[in-house]
């Protein structure tokens, strides 16, 4: 209770500090974040452990909950459980030769690096330097939440179902980045059949890939309910016709003819000549929205979304284009599809930019975790593949821990070194 109305009282001397000008109130917020962390160590410090550089509390409160819920829906678990294992070690795959392929790309000099570290920091928008994607503190505690819950929480379901004990679950924290775990019995999880042990490795990252594409599911499904097609979002080539004309924004109509997508305007085009006089109505005011609305799916796409009350209508002589003689030139670069938003656009870009970052969390940490890097889930996997084939377990699991996180750190440094 004394952290929550110590955070109480320091929220609102930031607030007020922040509104008169004497701090930056992102800068506040953030200290404020890591005082209400060493409160809540400080309070409970008789049960925290520090363990190296990291505190670790442990507890038994959640065992029951996690072995309830296990074994209520076992045959579905079990289903889950293989399923994650099946697409595991693809992922497994394709994660590494992604790295492979980025870090070659690096090399030419044609990349920024393929990977990031994600990391809190005190600032009001996402700052994206060498290396490093700094978010914003809250942003960051949503996306690891949505990340170490239902991670940890299938590991723990994976192992009650071959009845491995979990012996606690429990908070770390890593100076100010938290973290949470479920600890099995290793000796059992050890003794445990092989395809078990398999299992329980892939079951965490599956389950964060399996949030992500839940995220990308909803946005699919909720994408036709608040967007309705009504244009295309254009830049005009200097000194063209619709340059000239100062349009702006999206077109959503050619003379009277509905313009929803590219084909829509080069057929609209493609029926005037050069020095034919064509009315443009288009749409000034318009918000660019991240959607995963458009392939490739697993890559946010942007579109406008436009205020159709703010329609201005153009008169345009069509010029001849540079480079095709007797087609007719409009002088406008498509940018993306434009779409009348339903419903209150303020509150969908809130919601939209969370479930965003949750995937961005989600994705990315569950690939990485995946990837043959001892002691990641994915390293442990990669051992119990390898053993199956080979009594040089480890020296081979040895010697590809070290090139991926050779791999890791080139796609991290190599950008600013090259």
């Amino acid at each position: 209770m004394f952290a929550y109305i110590m955070f109480l009282i320091l929220a609102i001397i930031s607030v007020i500090a922040g509104t008169f000008g004497y701090f930056g109130f992102d800068i506040l917020a953030f200290f404020l974040f890591v005082i209400v962390l060493a409160t809540l160590i400080y309070r409970d410090r008789k049960k925290v452990r520090l363990e190296g550089i990291i505190f670790i509390r442990r507890t038994q409160k959640g065992r029951d909950f996690i072995d309830r819920t296990a074994q209520s829906h076992s045959t579905f678990w079990g289903k889950f459980a293989a399923i994650g294992l099946i697409v595991g070690i693809p992922v497994m795959l394709i994660g590494s030769v992604y790295l492979i392929a980025q870090a070659a790309v690096i090399t030419q000099g044609g990349a920024e690096g393929g990977v990031r570290l994600l990391l809190p920091g005190p600032v009001s928008a996402p700052v994206n330097v060498p290396g490093i994607f700094v978010v914003p503190w809250w942003i960051w505690i949503i996306g690891i939440a949505a990340v170490v819950i239902p991670h940890e929480f299938m590991h723990g379901i994976v192992c009650r179902l071959d009845k491995i004990r979990i012996k606690s679950v429990g908070w770390i924290l890593l100076f100010v980045i938290p973290g949470a775990f479920v600890e099995p019995d290793e000796k059992q999880l050890q003794k445990a059949k092989k395809s078990t042990r398999m299992k329980v490795y892939a079951a965490g990252s599956f389950a964060n890939l399996v949030v992500a594409a839940a995220i990308i599911v909803i946005f699919a499904l909720s994408f036709p309910a608040f967007f309705q097609p009504t244009g295309i979002f254009v830049n005009t080539i200097e000194g063209g016709p619709a340059n000239l004309s100062g349009l702006q924004g999206s077109i959503t109509e050619i003379d009277g003819n509905a313009i929803n997508n590219v084909a829509d305007l080069s057929f609209i085009l493609a029926q005037h000549k050069p020095g034919d006089t064509v009315n443009v109505k288009a749409a000034t005011e318009n918000i660019l929205v991240p959607t995963f609305s458009t392939p490739p799916f697993i890559i946010p796409q942007p579109v406008a979304a436009t205020d159709l009350k703010n329609i201005k209508e153009f008169r345009i002589t069509l010029a001849e284009h540079p480079e095709q003689k007797d087609r007719a030139y409009l002088g406008v670069s498509p940018q993306m599809p434009a779409y009348k938003f339903n419903g209150d656009l303020q509150a969908y870009q809130n919601v939209s930019m969370i479930l965003l970052w949750i995937f961005i969390f989600s994705f990315g940490i569950g690939l990485v975790n995946l990837l043959p890097i001892k002691p990641l889930d994915g390293g442990l996997l990669f051992e119990e593949v390898v053993g199956h084939f080979t009594p040089a377990t480890k020296n081979i699991v040895r010697g590809v821990t070290i090139v991926m996180v050779f791999l890791i750190l080139f796609n991290l440094i190599g950008p600013v070194l090259l």
